[in-house]
């Protein structure tokens, strides 16, 4: 089960979960929730780094003292997987086995920040208890994810403006729950208006370069390299710069396969960009091509490996920037 399904409905209580993903947040949050699910219980937590599989047995053939059952989280699961080249997975078995015999009344939640589906145990895990995909959210549904935190926090958002937050600050779902909490004070009370997201968050950084790359592509060389003195007066280093650019490349990529569906309106829809930057987008979108994605690609990779190799970046940017505009 995904994330967000389960956070909105997670159903029955049941005997063993497994909370598997990078984000951290959403890992927090579905124990919480699981949490919720037995009242009655005393929440225990135990770090897989330190505790073998016997001892989490113990833990739930023990009964408490103070209350019906248990709370078992069990963090870093990940330390019972094996290491790389390892012969056996003997851990993870075992931790398979207790999985698949566990049937209550204690509540087993497994919290793991990378799982790994390959193995014979983590397969039967994934049968055995419910699994939750705590990874990032597609695209689609991070304007859904902070509505719902909005709304938590006791606010709303008016028409467009989740969408413009998303826009602005992108996956960052972190980032985004302090956006909120400064969204949620500024508005006093009134929903969020699209207005408040504008003025009270700052671009994620892989937009501000957006105009750079806007000026490499018209072949307004003067005006690129300019900015691109600018940036590096703010004390910009040329990889962040360069990865900066590769993100936008890709999503010029998608821009134009998005174009190839459905013209302009399809890149509105699948591409979310600053209100902003949005218009300028769509323009270069329509006339890219696979070919000048392949080129700025092998050129941006190269500035990379020169400025890592103890280049010198500015000269290596401005050359950059002249490849660029000539590759456009």
């Amino acid at each position: 089960m995904d994330f967000l399904a389960f956070d909105k409905q997670p159903g029955a209580l049941r005997p063993s979960y497994v909370l598997a993903g990078d984000q951290g947040a959403f890992r927090r949050r579905a124990a919480e929730k699981i949490a919720a699910l037995a009242p009655d219980a005393d929440v225990l937590r135990l770090d897989a780094a330190e505790a073998s599989v016997g001892r989490i047995s113990e833990e739930l053939h023990t009964r408490s003292f103070f209350s019906k059952r248990k709370v078992l989280l069990v963090r870093g699961t990940e330390a019972y997987f094996p290491r790389p080249n390892a012969k056996g997975a003997e851990k993870l078995d075992a931790l398979a086995e207790l999985v698949a015999a566990h049937k209550g009344p204690d509540v087993l939640i497994l919290d793991c920040g990378k799982w790994d589906k390959r193995f014979r145990g983590s397969k039967a895990i994934e049968k055995a208890a419910e699994f939750v995909d705590c990874g990032p959210l597609p695209d689609r549904d991070v304007p859904k994810w902070f509505e719902r935190r909005a709304k938590d926090l006791g606010t709303t958002f008016a028409g467009g403006a989740a969408d413009e937050l998303f826009a602005r600050i992108g996956n960052d779902l972190s980032r985004g729950e302090s956006e909120l909490e400064k969204l949620r004070t500024y508005a006093a009370g009134r929903a969020i208006a699209v207005e408040d997201v504008r003025t009270m968050v700052e671009l994620e950084r892989s937009y501000v370069i957006w105009d750079l790359l806007d000026a490499v592509a018209a072949g307004d060389t003067r005006s690129a390299l300019k900015m691109l003195r600018g940036h590096f007066r703010d004390g910009e280093k040329l990889v962040a710069l360069v990865a900066m650019l590769l993100w936008n490349v890709r999503r010029l990529a998608q821009g134009y396969r998005a174009f190839r569906k459905g013209g302009p309106s399809e890149i509105r829809a699948r591409i979310r960009m600053p209100w902003d930057k949005i218009d300028g987008f769509v323009k270069l979108a329509s006339a890219w091509t696979p070919s000048k994605s392949r080129a700025w690609l092998r050129l941006l990779l190269e500035a990379d490996l020169d400025a890592k190799s103890g280049g010198e970046e500015e000269l290596t940017g401005e050359v950059l920037v002249l490849k660029l505009s000539r590759a456009s």
